[in-house]
């Protein structure tokens, strides 16, 4: 076979891989995301909760922290708050008022020097006394009925964690594009078996939390990961909703969203034993192999296609006129990227450059496992 050949041969491969897997998953994810049967009727399920939040310097942000938890439709005295503060600026302060305020059952664990994420959570989740665990994050408001529906679900026995729908407020359309493809990806998991992604806002029952990687960076997908293996489901609840804001410029958004995929690449690469092991029925066979390949494989294949696809035009076409075609190409990718015209085309360009940009970050300097604030919009 001859190079042109060959060139011509990988590039229809990689492109029919590519092209057949996520039109059949997202198919996949459109017939399975019709309705939830998993769900739990009524309200009449109110396990204690413990609410856990790690603070670190959130001083602009702590008193909406504060009412929106005030807010909340739940049973008080079966609500416990936790914070786990590391701050250096007014947040404790802040904080340590509520507590003895005395109105909620709040507690404050004080941090002598800031370890990052997982180990605050670690302590947090130590610490906590509810049945279930809901981790929350500072910056991410919940809607008042949130708590209610992602608890529901722990009235079935063989749910060991649920994680909510998380809405962006911002004007990003290209990341409300991202969010509209996992949100009925992660509904069709959860209906097959369980879900791989699990959002900031989540719970877990307390009895199966197992402590977390301390230089972890996807802490939530983590622990439901080990809660699966353990035997019980992980499911997606589309009423539980809670809202977040996106870095309004790309770089910011970049770093956000690339610093989150370097916690999906070690986790998946972690758990290598789970791809097809029947002993983990349909998420061992579907739902694990499918994040796996979308995480790990799909960005170099996507990325191969730039020198396969000069090649391949300068095999049909010669080099002049392939250079044409190429430069057009590239134009129009970015055109739908800036534009984010379609969104949701956009939003998935943007995955899959930052899972790329993830492996060099892990490469170079490992995990950043010390959460960053970002600019809010």
């Amino acid at each position: 076979m001859s190079l042109g050949m060959l060139v011509v041969v990988l590039t229809l491969i990689v492109s029919s891989v590519l092209v057949f897997f996520y039109c059949g998953y997202f198919l996949f994810g459109r017939r399975m995301s019709r309705e939830v049967n998993y769900a739990v009727d009524g309200f009449d399920y109110f396990p204690i909760v413990s609410l856990v939040v790690a603070t670190y310097n959130e001083e602009d942000i702590i008193r909406e922290k504060i009412d929106n938890i005030r807010s909340l439709d739940y049973p008080i005295e079966r609500l416990e708050i936790i914070f786990v503060d590391s701050s250096t600026d007014g947040t404790r302060g802040i904080i340590r008022s509520w507590v003895e305020e005395g109105s909620f059952n709040v507690r404050l664990i004080e941090e002598s020097s800031r370890k990052g994420l997982a180990t605050a959570l670690n302590i947090g989740y130590a610490a906590a006394k509810g049945e279930v665990v809901v981790k929350n994050d500072a910056d991410i408001t919940l809607d008042r009925l949130a708590l209610k529906e992602l608890v529901k679900y722990f009235g079935n026995p063989h749910i060991g964690a649920v994680t909510g729908a998380l809405r962006i407020t911002s004007s990003s359309k290209l990341e409300q594009g991202y969010k509209s493809i996992y949100s009925k990806l992660r509904l069709a998991e959860a209906n097959l078996d369980s879900t791989y992604i699990f959002e900031p806002f989540s719970a877990f029952r307390k009895a199966l939390i197992a402590p977390l990687d301390a230089r972890s960076v996807a802490d939530d997908c983590e622990i439901a990961l080990k809660i699966r293996k353990s035997g019980y489901k992980t499911v997606y609840s589309p009423t539980a909703v809670a809202f977040d804001e996106c870095p309004a410029g790309l770089k910011d958004r970049l770093r956000q969203k690339s610093r989150r995929a370097q916690g999906h690449i070690r986790l998946l690469l972690q758990n290598l034993g789970l791809l097809f092991n029947s002993r983990y029925g349909r998420f061992g066979w579907i739902v694990f192999p499918a994040n796996f390949f979308m995480m790990i494989i799909s960005p170099w294949l996507f990325l191969s296609l730039v020198p396969l696809g000069f090649l391949f035009l300068s095999e049909l076409f010669g080099v002049y006129s392939a250079s044409g075609l190429f430069v057009f190409g590239i134009l129009s990718v970015a055109f739908i990227y800036v534009k984010s015209i379609p969104r949701t085309l956009a939003g998935f360009l943007e995955a899959q450059l930052s899972l790329i940009v993830s492996f060099f970050k892990l490469a170079l300097n490992g995990p950043d496992f010390m959460w960053t604030k970002e600019k809010r919009t």
